[in-house]
């Protein structure tokens, strides 16, 4: 019996490995099926995830094509009331250059081979109620070193929806001070540019800081049925007249502008943005009427498997004027040269464009390059133009280093051939909204 028994452990020992070396080949045919079974829920997770992050980045970019940015609101305490006070951040921009002209302000200052604390901004956001928000931009702004203007940048209550009624078309209205949708890039303050100066043709048409003006703006979507990868925003303002390079004098006449932007997503890597603007101010017995158009553009390559570290830009402006504005403000080292008195009858209509071009090397170096092309408002027989490569360096979105060259082929001697090089140091901190050129970079 204890023979037996002892047999019987044995064979039930020795059975598995037995067993086991028949069915090697099959066990391992097993294990294959399992991983390729694996590998394929894998690879179906990660199509999902994929398609999942493409729709919210044509979300993002179809946001993105909004010129107004969305107000950050300050987390709320446990009681609540911290939601109310205003988010507020401090944005500051340094400027350093070194040039071969001597170069002057309005003031007759001179401003060539300077290092300048040229602007703070104090930004305030907050939101009023469920109906609205509000933004107050107080900026500290220096054309000569050492010397400071303090006033509102913008100031104004976005009214989001209305107590009495669905807002149809996602209808929303701009109220106060702020600067105006006239092309693509007028919107960005100093600090947000992809460049560290204005385009050329930005400094004829709408000024040398651009163009501010108070009013009141109605935004709405336009439907699009036949595309669900567009978008159509419209935008009509009505503005106090004057304050605007083409048309300085304040007149007790309102101006008028409108803009159309078309938005399009083109897969998951490519969109495109172009706008039209149109500005009018009627004419009275002093000062004949205003009119200006321009028509912008935007196409961005970024990819979303890198889109923290590559992407690529194309945009640019025309600007154009009904005739020559012996009237106009020219730039400070412009207008001294071309009399007002003297408008050429025969030198057409003012017209200038500037289109750039921007790569991002990795995740925090950028370089490229802006064309400028542009007449003068008071002579359009004189033209004046521009060369300016750039590269930036992100530490962070929080502090941004730039390099610029400036080389000018101009009409005008005093400024024809000027070499400028320049060095931009911006920082912000605080509850700041987003950079336009950091996340739709």
């Amino acid at each position: 019996m204890k023979n037996g028994i002892g047999i019987l452990l044995v064979l039930m020992l020795e059975l598995p490995l037995l067993g086991a070396q028949n069915t090697a080949p099959q066990a391992l045919a097993n294990l294959r099926t399992e991983l390729e079974a694996i590998k394929t829920d894998y690879e179906e997770r990660i199509t999902a995830l994929e398609a999942q992050i493409e729709q919210l980045q044509i979300q993002m970019l179809r946001a993105s094509a909004e010129p107004t940015v969305q107000p950050v609101v300050a987390p709320a305490s446990p009681v609540g009331y911290n939601a109310l006070n205003p988010a507020i951040s401090v944005v500051a921009n340094f400027l350093g250059r070194i040039d071969n002209q001597p170069i002057f302000n309005e003031d007759g200052a001179r401003i060539d081979d300077t290092m300048n604390l040229r602007e703070v901004e104090i930004d305030l956001r907050v939101p009023v109620d469920p109906y609205a928000d509000a933004v107050l931009i107080v900026a500290f702004e220096s054309e000569t070193p050492g010397s400071f203007e303090t006033g509102i940048e913008e100031g104004y209550v976005n009214i989001k929806k209305l107590p009495f009624m669905e807002s149809p078309l996602g209808l929303k209205f701009q109220v106060g001070r702020f600067r105006p949708a006239f092309g693509k890039f007028n919107i960005l303050h100093t600090h947000d540019l992809p460049q560290s100066t204005r385009s050329l043709t930005t400094q004829e048409f709408l000024g040398e800081e651009g163009f501010i003006q108070q009013g009141v703006s109605a935004d709405f979507f336009v439907p699009t049925p036949w595309d669900d990868s567009a978008s159509l925003n419209a935008r009509l303002q009505v503005l106090g007249g004057g304050d605007v390079a083409l048309a300085p004098e304040a007149n007790q006449r309102l101006a008028y502008l409108g803009n159309l932007r078309w938005f399009r997503s083109h897969g998951d890597s490519h969109s495109t943005d172009i706008g039209w603007s149109s500005y009018v101010r009627p004419g009275t017995t002093e000062h004949p009427v205003a009119r200006m158009h321009a028509l912008d553009f935007l196409y961005r390559w970024k990819p979303l498997r890198q889109g923290q570290w590559k992407s690529y830009l194309l945009g640019g402006e025309l600007m154009l004027a009904d005739h020559a504005r012996p009237d106009a403000a020219e730039p400070a080292d412009v207008a001294e040269v071309i009399d007002p008195a003297i408008v050429r009858a025969d030198g057409g209509r003012p017209i200038g464009f500037s289109v750039f071009t921007q790569w991002q090397f990795d995740r925090r170096k950028y370089g490229g390059v802006r064309w400028d092309d542009t007449s003068t408002l008071r002579d359009p027989s004189i033209r004046r133009r521009g060369l300016t490569p750039y590269v930036s360096y992100y530490f962070s979105e929080f502090l941004r280093l730039r390099f610029n060259f400036e080389h000018r082929w101009s009409g005008i001697a005093a400024e024809d051939g000027r070499n400028s090089f320049l060095v931009e140091l911006n920082w912000l901190f605080g509850a700041h909204p987003p950079e336009p050129f950091w996340v739709n970079r």
